[in-house]
C-alpha cells in the first residue's frame, strides 16, 4: 500500500480536566451523536534540530493505535485546513521515501529525528446530520507528552477537536464554522495552539515564517506587496518541489513557471532591494530554470511534433516517424529528468532556497522600498510596459528570418515580466493592475506559440538534414513548412490582438 492524501479541516478547543462534555446533540444541524469510541494512541514526531518543518506549520509523525495508524505528514493548505498524507507504518527508524520526498525542500539535507512522543487517550463521537449523513467528528483527548529536543521534559493536558467529514474530497467551511461557533457558545475555549506538537514544544515552537508582516495596500510601503507576492511564490515553489520529485504530470512546467514569476518580480522591483542580493538570486534562479527547461522544452517539442505528424495524411509520413520520435524524445527526457533530480538534491539548490527565505525574512532594502506603494509600484510597472513597447517596435522592424524570430521572443519575455510585475501590484492597484496583467498574459501566450514553432523548426531542420534520414526528409520538410505557416499566423494574431498591454498604464 502506498501513500494517500486528504484535506483535513478542524478546530481545536482548550478544556480543563473537570470540564464536562458539551451537549453535542443540541448543536444546530446535528440529528444524532454516535456512541463513544475509545482509542489509545502513541505518536512520535520528527523534525530537524532546527525545527525546519515546525517553522512552516508542517508536522511529521508516526502514530500507532486507532484507525489510521501509520506515517502522517500534515502540510498547511489555508486557515484551519491542512493536506494530510498517509503512508504505512513500516519501520519506526526510517521515514518512508514517499514522505521524505515531500519535505526535502524544507529539511534541505538536515537529518530528521524524533523530537517528541505524545500518548493520547482519545474518545471520539461521530456527528450526523438530520438525513443521517456523517457531518463531523468530535474528539476528547487526554494527552501526555515527552519532549526530547532541548531540555527533556514531560507535560499533560486535555483538548477537544471538531473535524469536518469530507464528502467527495470537499469540505464545507460554513458547516465547520457553525459547529465551532456553537461549541464556543457552549463554553468551550478556542485553542491558540496550532497543534499538539506546538503545545508540547511550548516556547521552543518557532515563529511562523512571515509573521508580523504589514498588510499590502495603497497606504503600505512599496516593498510590502512585492514581499507578499514573493512569499506566496516561494511557498508554491516548495510545494511544487515535492510534485517534481514524485513525478507528477506537468510538475516541472509548474515549478519553472513559479521560478519565472520570482525572477521577473525581482527584476522589475530590483531597485527596492540591495543590488547584490537581488542579482545573486536572479542568477541562481536562472540557472535552476535552465535545468528544468531542458526537460520542459523536450515535453513541449515532443507533443508539438507528435501533433504535427498526426495532422499529415498517412501517405505523406515516410517511415516509422512516430516511433522514432517517441524513442528520441524519451532518451532526451530521461537525461533531462536525471539532471533535474540531481539539481534538486544538490547543496547549491538548498542554498538557493535558504537565500530566498532570507530575503523574505530580512530583506536588504533601499530607500525606495519605504516609499508609498501606489506611486512607486506604478512607476516600476509602467517602466516594464514601456520596455514591452520598445521591444515591440524592434520586432516589427526586424528583417524576416532568425533575427525577427529572436526579436519576437524578446517581446514575449518583456510581456512575461510585465505580467508578473502587474500581478505583484494587484493588492495596491486592484482591477487596473489585473487588466494589465491579463493583457500581458495574452501577449505571452500568443508569442509562446510562436517560440514553440521556432524550436520545432530548428529540430525539424536538424532531423531533415541528418545523414541517415533518407526519404523521411520529405516529411520533415512538410512539417517545417507547416510550422513556418503557424509562426506567421501567430505573428498576425499578436499584431492584431496584442496592443492592449503596450497601452495600459497604472495610475500614480
Amino acid at each position: 500500500m502506498g501513500t494517500s492524501s486528504s484535506v483535513e479541516a478542524e478546530r481545536k478547543f482548550d478544556a480543563e480536566e473537570s470540564t464536562p462534555l458539551p451537549a453535542l446533540e443540541k448543536i444546530s444541524g446535528i440529528g444524532k451523536v454516535g456512541d463513544p469510541a475509545r482509542h489509545s494512541l502513541e505518536a512520535i514526531y520528527f523534525d530537524t534540530r532546527l525545527l525546519s518543518l515546525a517553522a512552516r506549520g508542517i508536522t511529521l509523525r508516526r502514530r500507532t493505535g486507532g484507525l489510521d495508524a501509520g506515517w502522517h505528514l500534515k502540510v498547511p493548505l489555508g486557515p484551519g485546513k491542512r493536506t494530510e498524507i498517509h503512508a504505512p507504518l513500516g519501520s519506526a527508524e526510517t521515514v518512508p521515501v514517499e514522505i521524505m520526498d515531500r519535505v526535502l525542500a524544507y529539511t534541505r539535507g538536515h537529518a530528521v529525528a524524533a523530537i517528541a512522543t505524545l500518548s493520547t487517550e482519545r474518545t471520539s463521537y461521530a456527528l450526523y446530520g438530520s438525513a443521517g449523513e456523517r457531518v463531523a467528528e468530535f474528539v476528547d483527548d487526554h494527552v501526555r507528552a515527552h519532549v526530547a529536543i532541548g531540555e527533556p521534559r514531560q507535560l499533560a493536558w486535555r483538548e477537544w477537536e471538531v473535524e469536518l467529514a469530507a464528502h467527495d474530497g470537499n469540505v464545507d467551511d460554513a458547516v465547520l464554522e457553525t459547529l465551532a461557533g456553537q461549541l464556543s457558545d457552549a463554553g468551550a475555549m478556542p485553542s491558540k495552539r496550532t497543534s499538539k506538537l506546538a503545545t508540547a514544544l511550548g516556547e521552543s515552537w518557532p515563529a511562523a515564517n512571515g509573521s508580523g508582516w504589514e498588510t499590502p495596500g495603497g497606504k503600505s510601503t512599496a516593498v510590502v506587496p512585492v514581499l507578499d507576492y514573493l512569499a506566496t511564490q516561494v511557498a508554491e515553489l516548495l510545494l511544487q518541489d515535492a510534485h517534481v520529485r514524485l513525478g507528477r504530470d506537468d510538475s516541472v512546467h509548474q515549478m519553472r513557471s513559479i521560478i519565472r514569476r520570482i525572477r521577473s518580480v525581482l527584476h522589475t522591483y530590483r531597485k527596492l532591494f540591495d543590488a547584490g542580493a537581488a542579482a545573486n538570486l536572479q542568477t541562481g534562479l536562472k540557472s535552476l530554470a535552465k535545468t528544468l527547461g531542458r526537460y520542459r522544452d523536450t515535453e513541449v517539442l515532443h507533443e508539438r511534433l507528435r501533433n504535427d505528424l498526426d495532422e499529415l495524411p498517412g501517405t505523406l509520413v515516410l517511415g516509422p516517424l512516430h516511433d522514432e520520435l517517441d524513442q528520441r524524445m524519451a532518451v532526451r527526457a530521461d537525461t533531462a529528468m536525471s539532471a533535474v533530480k540531481n539539481r534538486l538534491n544538490s547543496p547549491r539548490y538548498f542554498r538557493l532556497l535558504d537565500e530566498l527565505e532570507d530575503l523574505l525574512d530580512a530583506p536588504p532594502l533601499t530607500r525606495k522600498a519605504t516609499r508609498k506603494a501606489t506611486k512607486t509600484t506604478a512607476k516600476l510597472v509602467n517602466k516594464a510596459a514601456k520596455r514591452l513597447a520598445k521591444r515591440h517596435k524592434a520586432a516589427v522592424g526586424a528583417a524576416v528570418g532568425p533575427q525577427r524570430d529572436t526579436a519576437f521572443h524578446e517581446v514575449r519575455k518583456a510581456a512575461k515580466k510585465l505580467r508578473f510585475a502587474a500581478e505583484a501590484a494587484e493588492r495596491v492597484h486592484g482591477k487596473r493592475a489585473a487588466r494589465l496583467g491579463e493583457a500581458a498574459h495574452k501577449v505571452q501566450s500568443i508569442l509562446g506559440e510562436h517560440q514553440d514553432s521556432v524550436m520545432a523548426r530548428a529540430e525539424l531542420l536538424r532531423l531533415g538534414t541528418a545523414s541517415d534520414v533518407g526519404s523521411s526528409a520529405f516529411t520533415f520538410g512538410l512539417l517545417h513548412a507547416m510550422e513556418r505557416n503557424a509562426a506567421d499566423a501567430t505573428e498576425q494574431d499578436y499584431l492584431q490582438n496584442g496592443g492592449m498591454a503596450r497601452k495600459l498604464r497604472l495610475k500614480k
